[in-house]
């Protein structure tokens, strides 16, 4: 039964994710002390309401998110499955063009995708999600055809380019659906799906490997299923997700109305004002204050830097695990098999920190913290000649290592109230993906079996990721205090004109507001 409290508000939200130019409000009521800047229930029936939209948000936008997420990661890493097979023989490859192909990839994924992720906005994320999938499925069943290098290079190039926008896309997409303290743990859900994926594309594999058939290689079977899959799942995203809050089909009136609410407050979009104290306009257009003030953003940025280390292990793993588990002395289709189990446990490490940091409303620290847990890995890994131990401590490594995309992206996500920088710095962020680029060059065909030298490289950019990370919570502790000195001694009037505008901060620039480590 639906809940239909007796609660009041404004007319019009300006938080959709997809809503006509041109809405202009007048603010009202704002706030005469220095309120925190996210929301919180105020009441038992805004808690109700909260559990009702979060739960049909759980069951039905996330799940199917998710899903589409696990197809990415497989249809972008089966490359690794397929080398474990004939094809690399069978395609006319040489050695190091798988690898190199994986790096190529990157370069299209990475560079596209603060790009795909303001076209997203402009036409709206539903419908854009909908659109890549089916580019993408459409490129990775084209997989089956490759009989030389130059084809496999142009398919790669292209499918980083449709996967680009993605990821960011849907982290936007959440970002206006959840607030800040219940995202967290959503991202994490959602992005320890591509865990999920590296598990379910060995255990795929391994079942499509025993297929034998007079007409298809196995590697060829392996792209055609796998993709076509993806194309039906994007016919049902196109059906099922909702474009925008206020045509969510399983939510009710009250719910609705609430959820446009409860993201008014989060993304502080009450308190965007003009100089003469109108809302200011909101369109699905960045404009060049948003650019500007996101790449003047020192912080945010070198968290960017930072996050290409911290997300090094997944981008290598998630393609090359089959093939480092293979070095260990297990054949190549038992290799596929054994990749499931640490990828299973990377999901459930993940769930644990993201759940923990949304509990504890902390992000950095949880950070650094999977980031060791995944360096121990690392370290025995290759200080050990022993293939059992080696292989133990996979676990161990994945455990921590998928941990600090989705926490990096919260943090961006909490640090950043205003839609429009949130968009343009998350599709920066993309730019963590550059990691896939270090991974194919550091996991060549030459440091077989073994991989140590690749696995030692790799060690050493976690170490400094790690430390990146300490420095930027240190600078934005740094941060709060400076403010609160200098708002200690404000009276009421002066808060609101910080929260008006009047002193030309907006959003995370306000002295009143607080950021998030």
């Amino acid at each position: 039964m639906a809940i239909e409290p007796n609660l009041k508000y404004p007319n019009k939200s300006r938080t959709s994710v997809d809503k006509p130019i041109g809405d202009v409000d007048l603010v009202e009521n704002l706030p005469s002390q220095n309120v925190p800047h996210f929301y919180v229930p105020r009441t038992p029936q805004e808690a109700a309401l909260d559990r009702s939209i979060n739960t049909k948000l759980d069951f039905i936008v996330l799940p199917l998110l998710a899903f589409n997420f696990m197809l990415c990661g497989i249809d972008k890493t089966n490359i690794g499955n397929a080398a474990t097979t004939s094809f690399a023989k069978d395609a006319h490859l040489k050695p190091n063009d798988i690898s190199n192909a994986v790096s190529l990839l990157s370069v299209t994924f990475v560079t596209l995708q603060p790009l795909s992720t303001i076209i997203g906005r402009r036409v709206g994320v539903k419908y854009w999600i909908s659109f890549m999938i089916v580019a993408w499925g459409s490129l990775c069943m084209a997989h089956a055809g490759i009989k030389n290098r130059e084809t496999l290079i142009a398919l790669r190039l292209l499918l980083g380019a449709a996967e680009a926008g993605f990821v960011p896309s849907v982290f936007f997409y959440l970002s206006t659906w959840y607030p800040k303290y219940h995202l967290g743990f959503r991202l994490g859900l959602f992005a320890g799906m591509y865990s999920i994926a590296g598990a379910f594309s060995g255990l795929i594999a391994y079942g499509v490997f025993q297929i034998h058939s007079s007409k298809y290689k196995s590697w060829q079977l392996l792209f055609m299923i796998e993709s076509g899959i993806t194309i039906f799942a994007a016919l049902i995203t196109f059906l099922v997700l909702p474009s925008k809050q206020t045509s969510a089909w399983f939510l009710s009136k009250a719910e609705r109305e609430h959820s446009l609410h409860r993201m008014d407050i989060d993304v502080m979009k009450n308190f965007e004002v003009d100089q003469d104290g109108n809302a200011i306009k909101d369109t699905r257009m960045l404009s060049m204050r948003d650019i500007r003030d996101v790449l003047t953003d020192w912080k945010k940025l070198l968290t960017v830097v930072f996050n290409i280390l911290a997300t090094l292990p997944v981008s290598a793993f998630g393609t090359f695990l089959p093939l480092v588990v293979k070095g260990m002395g297990y054949s190549g289709v038992k290799a596929n098999l054994m990749s499931v189990s640490p990828f299973v446990i990377g999901a459930f490490g993940l769930f644990i920190f993201v759940y923990s940091s949304d509990h504890f409303r902390e992000r950095s620290l949880h950070t650094v913290t999977s980031m060791a847990l995944a360096l121990i890995g690392l370290i025995v890994m290759y200080t050990s000649s022993d293939p059992h131990l080696r292989y133990g401590f996979t676990h161990v490594c994945l455990a921590g290592a998928f941990s600090a995309g989705p926490l990096i992206v919260g943090w961006l996500a909490n640090n950043t109230p205003l839609l429009g920088p949130r968009s343009l710095i998350i599709g920066i962020n993309g730019y963590s993906n550059i990691a896939g680029v270090i991974a194919g060059q550091l996991f060549k065909a030459q440091y077989a079996p073994s991989y140590w030298y690749p696995l030692k490289i790799t060690m050493i950019l976690i170490a400094v990721g790690m430390l990146g990370f300490l420095g930027m919570r240190g600078a934005y502790m740094y941060e709060n205090r400076w403010r609160a000195k200098q708002i200690a001694g404000w009276d009421e009037e002066q808060r609101r004109a910080e929260d008006r505008g009047e002193n030309g901060r907006r959003g995370d620039q306000r002295w009143t507001f607080t950021f998030t480590y």
